[in-house]
């Protein structure tokens, strides 16, 4: 049996404010429910235990929102651990192995959690650490040589038995120090194992949270995607539009691209939709239209123009692919507009940051139906759009070339992955 233990006592005397911070809500929801659902949804861990302050045990609001046994936490880390080792004696008399989480590093992936579980059959002990970018010196500013340490950081994994005599009055921040006898495998770190240590990090959780990216020169995983047999293309005069078309032809894809005429995203309807595809029937569904205006042409003026088409048609979309009752793809074209309101592009920025918004709260829901949707969010794009944007030359080292972007969508076209907003940079 292996137990999985997430330590959630902590009093936050560095972060401050009336809450201790594994409670503050991260994205809508609290810090430490982050880990708990990966806990909870590792294959490899059979029991979630929660070490908890006094507060918390006594109200089991987390316990109860999230299903997981709560066990009382001591003054300090250390104390806390030994409790959640006396629990586990006493209650699981067949563990076998046992890992321990911070509740303020949300980040945690089950696959991490996997994969030191999965270590735990070779060694005693697993433990994730990274090395030392910064300079590193003593206190008396003389030069240490940084490639003597590393920083070790939760998830900490180990075989039980080799935990019997923990010490909990021990001053050591991490558990493995008390075991360094024995057969330690270290798994290299990364910034997504953040610590939410002071505000400034919950704000930042929030973004890395949201991250993904596509690499135009590294990322093969794009390149090695599979195409999709019938596509419905819309914007398919536009620079990436024209871009995807040629990419349809090359590769023998059937698809459907509608004219204005033949299709008004402005005026558009599940109706129309049905309508103009009739017997055809989509695999995948890329977006690569929209409407834009600067602010020199009225924001009120422009609003409504705006927002129908680079907001609203893409909820036609949904509701089309929705009528299907089949696996459907649905990649929508973004703008790094999205990231931060760009000046002068009042409108266009916010209907692209709306779209994005539109993917996140819609893709668990879509999901669940078999509609797997997407945004692909590139910088600017040399194409005839970006002269109508600035209206001015812009240096050819700032754009990206429409072929940059190609791989990426079609990428999404078949994947099943959801929710994904994939920004695209030049130079990456």
């Amino acid at each position: 049996m292996n137990i999985g233990v997430i330590l959630a006592a902590g009093d936050s005397k560095r972060f401050g404010g009336y809450m201790h911070k594994q409670y503050l809500k991260l994205n809508g929801v609290e810090v430490v429910g982050y880990s708990i659902r990966a806990m909870k949804a590792c294959e490899s861990i059979d029991e979630v235990i929660l070490v908890v302050d006094k507060e918390e045990y006594e109200s089991s609001y987390i316990s109860g929102k999230y299903g997981v046994v709560c066990v009382l936490g001591g003054d300090t880390r250390n104390r806390s651990v030994f409790n959640a080792l006396e629990y586990i004696r006493e209650t699981y008399a067949n563990c076998e192995k046992v890992i321990f989480h911070d509740s303020v590093r949300p980040l945690i992936t089950s696959n991490k959690l996997s994969d030191i579980i999965n270590c735990l059959d070779e060694y005693d002990a697993v433990v994730t650490s990274d090395t030392i970018n910064d300079a590193l010196s003593y206190c008396n500013y003389n030069n240490a040589e940084r490639d003597s340490f590393i920083l070790i950081q939760a998830p900490e994994g180990f075989r039980f038995s080799i935990l019997d005599k923990f010490e909990p009055k021990s001053n050591s921040m991490s558990i493995v120090s008390q075991v360094s006898n024995c057969r330690i495998k270290s798994l290299r770190s990364n910034i997504f194992n953040m610590k939410i240590t002071y505000p400034e990090d919950l704000f930042i959780a929030e973004q890395l949270m949201r991250l993904n990216y596509y690499s135009v020169n590294h990322n093969d995983s794009f390149l090695r995607a599979a195409n999709p047999e019938r596509v419905l293309l819309l914007g398919g005069s536009g620079g990436i539009g024209l871009a995807l078309k040629e990419y349809f032809e090359a590769n023998s894809i059937d698809y459907r691209a509608p004219s204005h005429r033949e299709l008004d995203l402005s005026q558009l309807s599940v109706a129309k939709l049905q309508e103009y595809c009739s017997d055809f029937i989509p695999d995948a569904i890329i977006n690569a239209a929209a409407v834009y205006y600067d602010d020199t042409a009225g924001l009120t003026q422009t609003f409504d123009d705006i927002f129908s088409v680079n907001v609203k048609a893409n909820e036609y979309l949904i509701e089309y692919a929705e009528t299907l009752g089949k696996k459907v793809n649905l990649v929508l074209l973004s703008s790094s507009s999205s990231t931060k309101g760009r000046e002068n592009l009042t409108n266009y920025s916010a209907a692209k940051s709306a779209l994005n918004s539109i993917v996140e709260s819609q893709a668990k829901t879509l999901a669940s139906r078999n509609i797997y949707i997407n945004a692909v969010i590139p910088e600017k794009v040399n194409t005839p759009l970006i002269a109508k944007l600035h209206k001015t030359k812009i240096n050819l080292r700032e754009l990206l070339e429409p072929k940059d972007v190609i791989n990426a969508i079609m990428y999404f076209s078949v994947s099943k992955e959801y929710g994904q907003l994939v920004h695209i940079r030049k130079g990456l």
